[in-house]
């Protein structure tokens, strides 16, 4: 995808003075506390409406409101295809849910097709002149979709039920070709292998790429090092994960992300190296905060703490857009901390739910957008 011209900040001065304005509905530190103070459903709901969400049920309001800050940002950006980077995610996350849902319906492949699908179809198929491009496995047309409407991300780019569609019915005119052959490319490794943790592996890699891809178009440099970001902060989680459970190298290398600007071959010597070189290897990086998360092999971190540590990183990244005058990304970062600060809402809810004390919920609360200094 060729760059985009660049772009005119010229046109981003009404959006700027716009959410200049909103930004002050978001929550900081004292409603941040309030809401995991809150011993009841309608005290989160007061939280809530005075930061400008719904007057409904916190669930619902959740859901309207997530929407409704993906319409405005879609409506005021000059540049529409911020918008359309991030929601890829939620068509791969529902893509996803889509494929595992029906490889209980796939029919078994024979044995041993190891050596003829991988987890980079796409790619054999360029370097190979006896590739042959798999299809989608067949599924009767009776499965349905209500089965897992619960379960799909809105909004997105492809309306769920024509991805299913889609995929159930192999009509790959239904969407976009980079979708349909992420879908082949997934099942056919589940076929091959009958691994379905692969259609996350294979998934994740898709949604970066392309959202980088559209990143690199349009020439942001702010947006495109948050999505760096995710993508390495992802790939040290990776890392720890299976140095904890001793998941094995190949699967390792298999999980981590390219899209990342750590170095992989770094990242693959830390899989089994002392814990003393890999606290080493990510001090002299950006991700020094994950340090006291690195634990010797077979060891387990606390993910709940190393998810806040994450999202802080995120947090202190968006940071920069509160300097900027006019551009793109004041309303990216408005956008992003809304959705994080949704993500807040809902730890907060589930803590109720489970009646969790309020001093050990405080530890799982991530700062506010205007918390970060």
């Amino acid at each position: 995808m060729p760059n985009k011209s660049q772009i005119d900040l010229n046109r981003y001065g009404y959006v700027s003075g716009r959410i200049r304005a909103l930004e002050a509905q978001l929550m900081d530190g004292s409603k941040m506390n309030r809401l995991f103070d809150a011993r009841s459903p309608e005290e989160i709901s007061r939280v809530m409406q005075e930061s400008g969400y719904p007057a409904e049920s916190p669930e619902l309001a959740l859901d309207l409101e997530t929407a409704n800050t993906y319409e405005l940002i879609s409506q005021l950006m000059p540049d529409r295809e911020f918008v359309e980077a991030l929601l890829i995610f939620n068509d791969c996350h529902n893509l996803k849910v889509i494929e595992k849902y029906l490889a209980t319906w796939w029919p078994k492949q024979r044995e041993n097709l190891e050596d003829v699908y991988e987890t980079e179809a796409y790619t054999r198929q360029e370097n190979r002149t006896d590739f042959i491009a798999p299809e989608l496995p067949t599924v009767n047309a009776s499965v349905a979709f209500t089965s897992i409407e619960s379960q799909m991300h809105k909004p997105c780019l492809i309306a769920p039920e024509k991805l299913f569609r889609s995929i159930r019915d192999r009509q790959p005119e239904l969407i976009p070709a980079w979708l349909y052959q992420a879908a082949i490319e997934a099942a056919s490794a589940v076929q091959a292998r009958y691994d379905v943790s692969e259609i996350d592996q294979i998934l994740d890699r898709v949604a970066f790429r392309e959202a980088i891809n559209r990143a690199e178009h349009l020439g942001n440099r702010f947006f495109l090092n948050y999505l760096h970001l995710r993508a390495d902060v992802t790939n040290i989680d990776v890392l720890l994960r299976a140095r904890a459970l001793k998941a094995g190298k190949r699967l390792f290398e298999q999980t981590l992300l390219p899209a990342g600007r750590l170095n992989r071959e770094k990242l693959l010597e830390s899989y089994d190296a002392e814990p003393e070189a890999v606290t080493e290897f990510l001090a002299g990086t950006r991700f020094s905060a994950l340090v006291p998360f690195v634990q010797p092999a077979g060891q387990r971190n606390s993910a709940t703490q190393f998810g806040k540590a994450a999202d802080h990183l995120i947090l202190d990244h968006l940071q920069l857009a509160r300097f900027i005058l006019r551009g793109p990304e004041i309303p990216v970062a408005y956008l992003i901390a809304r959705l994080m600060e949704i993500k807040n809402i809902r730890i907060a809810q589930t803590l109720l739910r489970n009646r969790i004390p309020a001093a050990k919920g405080r530890e799982m609360m991530r700062d506010s957008y205007f918390g970060r200094r």
